[in-house]
């Protein structure tokens, strides 16, 4: 990633954020983004237009420093008297020229800065952080505490103990990425551009990256009938029930890509869910429901925060498998029951993850990684045609991510199935209808029988 950013977010959605501010801003003024590094201000003063900097990184800090300023350029503009003494105020007001930097604080005075910030600031989902949150608070130690932790607090701020810190952590992780984002939002905060310059020309691009696991469908329903018992001996001691409760769990995840966590947030398992729009979403065991849309809530019934927010998703069922909700038992909702023993916020915030790769592992479950569910859901989601911008609308990412990184899961039988067997995918209603047309040029009188089944298949009007 190219661009200074902490990782709470990638730098899609980095844009995406900054196209929300920019919808805030006052009439009459502006924000720019100028090569992904800095903002600038845009607005008319006697009738000239002008494009001006405003010490604003392009950072999530920064637009919200950058918003807060063209406010006050906003003002400052209906109550201009001359253009000079706007100039004037500009240079003090925004662009902070005559602040002396206060080269003498301290490294516990800087990190109480950044801390208030982070708690006084609302998340990228524009919810107000709570100090009792064991989601809001693990995000403050991932993003800033673990590495300012290791900083001599009462030290005055300087950039050799800063690279002390960086230094360990391996160049080329995603951790290095990390602490030198953290440092820099240190630097920023106490406006020591010295040190944020000099941690600027750091490069923190990735070159190691975890190993990332594929899975095949086979593969996983083979394992599935081996932990249930179907085709394997249990012991007399081992819980049924509570197997029976996370393999249902992941096949949540191979059905519906959903994160491990988000599994424990969805609102209509048992009870339909109206939606503050006003809009049912039925209940996931209800017979009749064919639909089987999930509504995944805010919170997990743990009170964890979950990663991207409130939102819709669909199943995601591969042509070879029609059956696979009912081979899954998908409606025979059974949330695993398990709770953390203590109330460390890291403890409780890793629970569902730490517990389901306790279990793959105890269970020789051919993957460790329960994102290799998620990503196997993407995949049986290509082979039924579904497309891109819904199946990552549905998994809960842009198709950007979708694209440059979730393909990298496709395992090399998935990627022979797709090439050898694409007549086993199904195919959007442009080409299925057209194909329809050439067939009815010979048999004319199924015509209304060949409307009716696709209006059925692709749920159009008639």
């Amino acid at each position: 990633m190219g661009t200074e950013y902490n990782h709470e977010i990638g730098y899609e959605s980095l844009l995406s954020d900054f196209k929300r501010y920019q919808k805030q801003t006052p009439r009459g003024v502006s924000l720019q983004n100028k090569r992904n590094k800095t903002i600038v201000l845009k607005f008319k003063i006697n009738g000239k237009e002008k494009s001006k900097g405003c010490n604003c990184t392009f950072t999530l800090d920064g637009m919200v420093d950058a918003l807060k300023k063209s406010n006050k350029v906003a003002e400052a503009l209906k109550n201009l008297t001359s253009e000079v003494e706007f100039w004037n105020w500009y240079d003090k007001e925004i662009l902070d020229t005559s602040k002396i930097v206060n080269d003498q604080q301290t490294f516990i005075q800087a990190i109480i800065e950044v801390k208030r910030d982070f708690w006084d600031r609302p998340s990228r989902t524009k919810r107000k952080r709570d100090k009792s949150s064991p989601s809001d608070q693990s995000s403050w130690y991932r993003t800033y505490g673990c590495f300012y932790q290791h900083l001599p607090e009462y030290k005055v701020v300087n950039l050799a103990d800063i690279q002390k810190v960086i230094d360990k952590q391996k160049k080329g992780t995603r951790n290095y990425k990390y602490v030198v984002s953290a440092m820099k939002k240190l630097a920023r905060t106490i406006k020591r551009q010295d040190i944020f310059d000099a941690l600027d020309d750091l490069s923190i691009v990735q070159t190691e990256n975890a190993e990332l696991q594929t899975l095949k469908l086979e593969d996983f329903l083979k394992w599935r009938d081996e932990v249930l018992g179907v085709t394997s001996r249990l012991s007399e001691g081992c819980d049924r029930t509570s197997r029976k409760a996370w393999l249902w769990a992941f096949s949540i995840q191979v059905v519906y890509g959903l994160r491990i966590s988000k599994v424990f947030a969805i609102k209509n398992l048992t009870e339909p869910y109206v939606t503050s729009d006003g809009e049912p979403i039925l209940a996931l065991n209800d017979p009749g429901n064919a639909s089987n849309l999930l509504y995944i809530g805010e919170y997990t019934v743990l009170g964890t925060k979950v990663k991207t927010g409130a939102r819709i998703a669909r199943t995601m069922i591969p042509p070879k498998y029609p059956d696979l909700i009912e081979r899954l038992e998908i409606k025979n909702c059974l949330l695993p029951q398990n709770t953390p023993n203590g109330q460390n916020s890291e403890t409780v915030r890793k629970f569902y993850s730490v517990r389901a790769r306790n279990l793959l592992v105890k269970w020789n479950a051919p993957i460790t990684q329960t994102h290799a569910f998620r990503h196997l859901a993407n995949i049986n989601g290509i082979q039924a045609g579904i497309p891109q911008e819904v199946r990552a609308q549905s998994l809960g990412h842009t198709v950007q991510m979708n694209e440059s990184v979730y393909k990298k899961r496709q395992s090399t039988q998935t990627t022979i199935d797709l090439l050898l067997n694409s007549n086993s995918q199904a195919i959007d209603f442009v080409t299925a209808l057209a194909s329809v047309k050439n067939l009815l040029k010979a048999q004319p009188e199924n015509k209304d029988f060949a409307i009716e089944l696709l209006s059925v298949i692709y749920q159009k009007d008639s």
